[in-house]
């Protein structure tokens, strides 16, 4: 069985509640440049952005990414991160039996707002298990839902605070 991809989608916000109330009116305008060096920070350091994660090491670099250890809910991950063109991070994470990779990526949600996507890949092993289980993809949706919503709180707090790229880019 071939594996399962999951994704989630967040507007960033635009800087006005343009009516709705989603945004404060504090928030800064943020476009799509400063949005992607906010992810680019977020690679090199996600603490901020994900509470499951609490310690980050750059382990090595090459064209294109690096690789990395972080500790999310108290285990060490090791991940390859790569910098894709089109605005995406793939952060693949080899040997693990329940994720073969996440992307975070700039778009536009379908109101043509300015948005981030998660999305994440099961493992063949993992998704045969979620089929048989909908707890798995319960769990899955809840992680990563809280996930997203942190991240964009992070980029809405911090909006317009990052203007250049990061050299991993």
């Amino acid at each position: 069985m071939s594996g399962i991809t999951v994704s989630w989608t967040r507007a960033v916000g635009t800087g006005s509640t343009g009516g709705d109330g989603e945004y404060g009116s504090e928030t800064a305008s943020l476009d799509a440049r400063q949005l992607w060096a906010q992810l680019l920070h977020k690679a090199e350091n996600p603490v901020p952005y994900t509470p499951a994660i609490t310690r980050c090491t750059i382990l090595d670099r090459f064209p294109g990414g690096f690789t990395r250890e972080i500790v999310r809910d108290g285990r060490p991950v090791f991940q390859r991160v790569e910098i894709g063109p089109g605005e995406r991070i793939v952060f693949r994470q080899p040997g693990d039996p329940e994720t073969e990779f996440i992307t975070n990526e700039v778009g536009r949600d379908e109101d043509g707002r300015l948005a981030l996507t998660i999305s994440v890949r099961l493992a063949p092993g993992a998704a045969a298990k979620a089929l048989r289980e909908s707890r798995l993809l319960e769990a899955a949706d809840a992680y990563f839902t809280d996930a997203l919503h942190s991240a964009v709180e992070e980029i809405r707090a911090t909006a317009g605070g990052f203007t250049t790229l990061s050299a991993v880019a």
